[in-house]
Order: structure tokens, then C-alpha cells, then sequence
């Protein structure tokens, strides 16, 4: 791939994903809601420098949002930190954004 400077994409996604929620505080592991798998092909299919954000409560809000294409990994992680809390503010959700995948990682809950 080329170096330099890249344009930096951005993909968000906010929805109500009922029953994803419990896995997320301690529950019974559901499959994920097909909005949640749509965020994750779209993050899969951008460049490298790529960050995942998401945020969800126990209602089953969630919101998301991916960046990738950026010169450096921390400017994707704060594209995507920052979208994600947007799209929480939107929606007046309490729960923080946190990072769910970098690159080729998924770092959730890690971080």
C-alpha cells in the first residue's frame, strides 16, 4: 500500500439492536444483531489504519461508528472514538464509546 497522506474514511451506524446488549454486560451470548454484522463487513473492507468505536446500554441501544485509511492508527482510533460518541450523544445514551477492533484486532473489552 501506498504511504502518504490517504483520505480517511469514516462509517457510522446507529440503530436499536434488541438482545445484542446482553453479551455486551455479562449475559447470555446472542448472535449478532445484522446491523452490528453490516458495521463490521463495512470496517472489514477498509484500509489498513482502521479503528472500530461502539457503544451500547442495556436497552439495546447501540451505536457505532469505523474509521480507516489514516496515515497513523491512533488518528483512526480517535475518528472513530469521536463519531461513535456523536451518534451516543444523539441518542442520549449514558454508556461510553470504547474501541471494539483495531487493524486486524479486536481489543474489546481490553481497552
Amino acid at each position: 500500500m501506498r504511504r502518504g497522506r490517504r483520505r480517511l474514511l469514516r462509517i457510522g451506524v446507529g440503530a436499536t439492536l434488541l438482545g445484542v446488549g446482553c453479551s455486551m454486560f455479562g449475559g447470555p451470548r446472542i448472535p449478532p444483531h445484522p446491523a452490528l454484522d453490516r458495521l463490521w463487513r463495512q470496517y472489514s473492507a477498509l484500509r489498513d489504519e482502521r479503528a472500530l468505536a461502539i457503544a451500547g446500554d442495556p436497552n439495546g441501544l447501540w451505536v457505532g461508528a469505523a474509521a480507516g485509511g489514516a496515515v497513523l492508527l491512533s488518528d483512526a482510533e480517535d475518528v472513530a472514538l469521536a463519531e461513535c460518541r456523536r451518534k451516543r450523544a444523539m441518542r442520549r445514551m449514558q454508556s461510553p464509546c470504547l474501541l471494539y477492533a483495531v487493524g486486524d484486532d479486536i481489543v474489546w473489552p481490553r481497552r
